[in-house]
């Protein structure tokens, strides 16, 4: 106890007191690594801590390779006197252009070269256009320095594992001193340290947000893991499932199978992102949506299942729309059909000891993929169940009664509603 009572706990990271400039340094970066600061802040304040060290940093950039549905990487640039000159992101879709193939970057990347200094002196003959520009804007030093981060996987359109590219410039008569290089030389690996352990808790949450939903990812990171650990809560339940699928499966090339899908599934979810619901699961062809009711007071509770029904619409409308532009195109389509129900359901963890699954349960949730189908036997494309008109209690909709049905496995008939 007198060895823990003897650290100083001042310093929220817990490491021991910097003594000088360079320890203040690179506290600083420990400190940033692990509270969790956006990228773009610290490197911004990296660079502007270095010019107060006394290194003459006139032109700072990095490249961070992103583990991202969309985006490749994200790349920041920071000049003296300006701050920020320069966010970008990088998307997959992206093709390089002839600038990067002659950058030093792919040089040193298609060559494995973790480390590349490069004079900027008049007299020195440069092989690379961007370092000619560069001593033309009045930089006399210029090096890069590039870090694996270990990820194992490979960015393809960078030819990078995933990690970090960071190169620095300097307008200093004659270059970087040796004690600059002394000071850059331990910081720098600091900040890709501190740069790693951000990126790292980010590419997680991405990632969850991808794969499972922005609030179930929301729980995961905030602990809820075990196994059997549920919430009930009361929601909307939205159940869509595209028509003819499994039967063009059959017939189109699977490249163009999956492009297919992705278009209608992407018309299929914005809506719903867009007014707050929560995406569950792409179900092959399908989607298993919910909008939380718990709680919320009696209006709020209409206002939900009034902006649920307004998705249905817009999901409908989208799909039309992605219909009529393939059918011009003498491409195939594929018709949508949608339940809503509303209900009680148990919200968590649910699995085997190794491999967990963060999903929604309960009869309620049966029910409303029984409901969904029955729209062709009833010959309309969404179909609520008489709970969530209940529910909807005065909203205005556009849905009638179509009767009592017997859904499978549920013992009693339930009231269905359809539209005109």
């Amino acid at each position: 106890m007198g060895i823990v009572n003897s650290v100083n706990t001042e310093n929220r990271c817990g490491h021991f007191k910097a003594d000088d400039e360079d320890g203040e340094l690179f506290s600083w970066l420990i400190d940033a690594g692990l509270t969790g600061t956006r990228v773009r802040d610290v490197f911004t304040e990296f660079c502007e801590r270095l010019n107060k060290r006394g290194v003459r940093i006139k032109r700072g950039n990095i490249a961070l390779s992103a583990i991202h549905p969309q985006v490749s990487a994200f790349m920041y640039t920071w000049r003296h006197g300006e701050g920020l000159v320069t966010n970008t992101n990088f998307l997959h879709s992206d093709i390089p252009g002839e600038g990067w193939f002659a950058s030093p970057f792919f040089f040193m990347l298609t060559n494995k070269i973790p480390f590349l200094h490069r004079p900027l002196a008049p007299e020195n003959e440069l092989d690379f256009p961007v370092l000619v520009e560069f001593r033309e804007e009045g930089m006399t030093d210029w090096f890069c320095q590039i870090f694996d981060f270990g990820w194992g996987f490979e960015n393809q359109s960078l030819e990078i594992s995933a990690g970090l590219i960071t190169s620095w410039a300097s307008d200093r008569p004659g270059g970087f001193t040796e004690e600059e290089f002394r000071i850059l030389s331990k910081a720098i690996p600091l900040f890709g340290i501190a740069v790693k352990g951000i990126a790292s808790f980010r590419t997680a949450r991405a990632m969850l947000e991808t794969y499972i939903g922005r609030e179930t990812a929301g729980k995961v990171l905030s602990g809820q893991v075990r196994r059997g650990s549920v919430d009930s809560i009361n929601a909307v339940l939205v159940y869509a499932d595209l028509k003819g699928f499994t039967q063009l499966s059959d017939t189109i090339e699977k490249g163009d199978l999956v492009e297919m899908l992705d278009h209608y599934l992407d018309r299929m979810a914005s809506p719903i992102e867009a007014a707050g619901g929560e995406i569950l699961k792409f179900m092959g062809d399908g989607i298993l949506a919910t909008f939380e009711l718990t709680s919320a007071d009696e209006q709020s509770v209409r206002q939900i299942c009034e902006a649920a029904l307004g998705v249905t619409e817009q999901m409908m409308e989208g799909v039309d729309f992605l219909n009529k532009e393939r059918r011009d195109a003498d491409k195939p389509t594929m018709d949508l059909d949608i339940a809503l129900h509303v209900g009680e359901v148990m919200y968590g963890n649910v699995g085997s000891e190794t491999r967990l699954d963060f999903t929604v349960i309960g009869p309620a949730v049966n029910e409303v993929s029984r409901i969904e189908a029955l729209c062709d036997d009833l010959g309309s494309s969404l179909l609520a169940s008489g709970d969530f008109m209940r529910t909807c209690s005065n909203a205005v909709t556009s849905l009638r009664s179509c009767g009592y049905h017997q859904l499978r496995g549920v013992r009693e008939p339930i009231e269905l509603f359809c539209r005109d």
